[in-house]
């Protein structure tokens, strides 16, 4: 059941083989992916483990073709990740059923020099205020004075940016700019003049690490590399991130994505941090012998959730800034999470 992406597994439990030992190369049609891992030869991975002339302890990369890429990407780098809403009652008037709201994103940038820093956020959560249009136009702020390189991971923001397009071709009250929001968010997308870079895409065909399970989740992906990455370790268990003279935050100060318990271990999976923060968002709290994966923190819909909270319930204005400032202060980390595997990477072919 663990095969990434594997679509025979039925087939496979009808015959009696239900371990990986028993899978075969014929069950999966390895097919070549060149320098690169194809689908198939990523699940192959998972089953047979990466050939030991290429395993750089317990991970693969295909460095030439990742070197490659980076040539290719313009300084500074923009990295941005999304939250949006699609409920099937609409927030507001006119539209439909699954509508698509972005009410919040967050923004790392990274210098040439190395410097990261949390370079801008929004968040737009009022009852009733539709806020893609304003989501638009704060982002080309962003993004306006130079032309670095966007990078999303997987294609999702791709499919919003193009949703908010057609929501202002079809309004019936576009605002003033609505043309040149059409221009930019056009740029953004697929075949653009800067489209976004899919890091999620770059995993899947030259990364694979071994506790990944073939997974290409950023939130597998991170955690594997930092179980291997003694740069990334040492660099991020230091109270740098929101530190005068470290990288800047909005959210933070003096901040360990890795801290160390009482006990002096340390925390290898910087999401498990935000675990009390969408708990935070949502009033949940962890009771006395309750897996923590029963949260909703942990199954990705915390923040939507939370936003649904802000345009339903009938709030104090202490408990709605409180769950503004936890929507916040989670959502930075998805953006520093590309800088950290980006960084990852950039160690690895230095070595």
């Amino acid at each position: 059941m663990d095969l990434w992406n594997f679509r025979k597994k039925d087939d496979l439990i009808s015959q009696g083989r239900i371990r990986l030992s028993a899978v075969q190369s014929g069950d999966i049609n390895v097919k070549d992916g060149g320098e690169t891992l194809s689908v198939s030869e990523r699940q192959w991975m998972q089953v047979k483990g990466i050939p030991s002339e290429e395993d750089r302890g317990g991970y693969w990369l295909a460095e030439a073709h990742m070197r490659r890429e980076m040539a290719s990407w313009r300084f500074p780098y923009h990295f941005i990740d999304f939250e949006t809403s699609a409920v099937a009652i609409p927030f507001h008037q006119g539209m439909r059923p699954y509508e698509q709201v972005a009410f919040q994103y967050s923004h790392h940038v990274m210098h040439e020099d190395g410097r990261v820093e949390h370079k801008g956020q929004f968040l737009l959560a009022e009852p009733g205020v539709f806020p893609n249009f304003e989501f638009s136009r704060a982002l080309k702020a962003e993004f306006e004075g130079d032309t670095g390189t966007v990078f999303m991971w997987s294609h999702h923001e791709n499919t919003i940016l193009n949703r908010i397009m057609v929501q202002l071709d079809e309004s019936l009250n576009p605002p003033a700019d609505a043309d040149h929001l059409r221009l930019f968010l056009a740029s953004l997308t697929k075949s653009g003049e800067r489209a976004m870079v899919d890091l999620c895409e770059l995993a899947k065909a030259a990364y694979f690490h071994v506790a990944t399970k073939g997974n290409v989740s950023i939130k597998k992906v991170l955690p594997a590399m930092l179980a291997s990455n003694a740069w990334l370790r040492q660099h991020y268990a230091q109270p740098i991130y929101g530190a005068e003279g470290g990288m800047p935050s909005l959210n933070y100060k003096n901040f360990s994505w890795l801290p160390t318990d009482e006990h002096g271990k340390s925390v290898d999976d910087p999401y498990e941090i935000l675990r009390d923060l969408g708990a935070e968002m949502l009033g949940e709290s962890l009771s006395v012998g309750q897996d923590p994966d029963e949260l909703v923190i942990a199954e990705g819909g915390a923040a939507a959730t939370a936003y649904s909270r802000l345009q339903f319930e009938d709030l104090q204005d202490v408990q709605r800034e409180k769950i503004k400032q936890a929507l916040l202060r989670y959502f930075e980390l998805d953006t520093l999470a590309m800088v950290m595997v980006v960084q990852g990477w950039q160690e690895e072919i230095r070595q």
